[in-house]
């Protein structure tokens, strides 16, 4: 039976490493908008990003790894600006509404992001597909970072209000973002539904 060669934890990488890493999940991210993730393939990345193709095997164990880690990067993006925002909001004191407000705000611009982008949307489909356990572990990763955002967005929500909250509307979103890129369901439907979950659980502590 052929040895399975697991991927370099990242950890354990120099910055000569992380740099070629980056450079891979980079390119991902610059391809992916005119090749969907289904057509998209390691061999084409590594060239792209100039990369040898063992190599980047040794940093991620598929395609489906390299996806979902190049996904956690662009999303990360968004929520690393957010998080700063709202630590010089804090620091200056601003009104910045409450935490239904607050996570609206948030929602719409992750949304527009994906309607300017939609093979994204169609990425996060994938990848949250993928039976990968490193691919798992990335999102995982990633749904940790966007929780504590919004945890962060609702300040001054009951934590037990908050934990389900956030399932409510990651999950809303999830399934609305396939279901979109699928053609069962409108952008205007999925930013409604978006809405209608975020006011439902949120929206009594904009009132408070």
């Amino acid at each position: 039976m052929k040895e399975e060669i697991l991927p370099q934890p990242v950890s354990t990488m120099t910055a000569a490493q992380l740099e070629r890493r980056r450079r891979l999940t980079d390119t991902v991210i610059e391809m992916i908008d005119q090749v969907g993730p289904e057509q998209l393939q390691m061999r084409d990345v590594a060239e792209r990003s100039g990369v040898a193709l063992g190599t980047a095997y040794r940093y991620f164990s598929s395609k489906d790894h390299l996806l979902a880690a190049a996904w956690a990067d662009w999303q990360r993006r968004l929520t690393d600006r957010v998080r700063a925002e709202v630590g010089r909001d804090r620091a200056r004191k601003a009104d910045t509404g409450g935490p239904c407000t607050r996570v609206l705000a948030f929602l719409h611009r992750e949304l527009r992001a994906f309607q300017r982008h939609p093979n994204f949307a169609r990425l996060v489909a994938y990848v949250e597909a993928s039976s990968d356990p490193f691919a798992s572990e990335e999102l995982a990763g990633l749904s940790e970072d966007n929780g504590a955002v919004m945890a962060a967005l609702m300040d001054g929500v009951p934590e037990h209000v908050a934990r389900p909250a956030i399932i409510a509307i990651q999950s809303t979103l999830g399934v609305g973002l396939t279901a979109w890129t699928a053609g069962r369901l409108t952008f205007a439907d999925l930013v409604r539904r978006l809405e209608d979950v975020t006011r439902l659980v949120l929206g009594p502590y904009d009132e408070s």
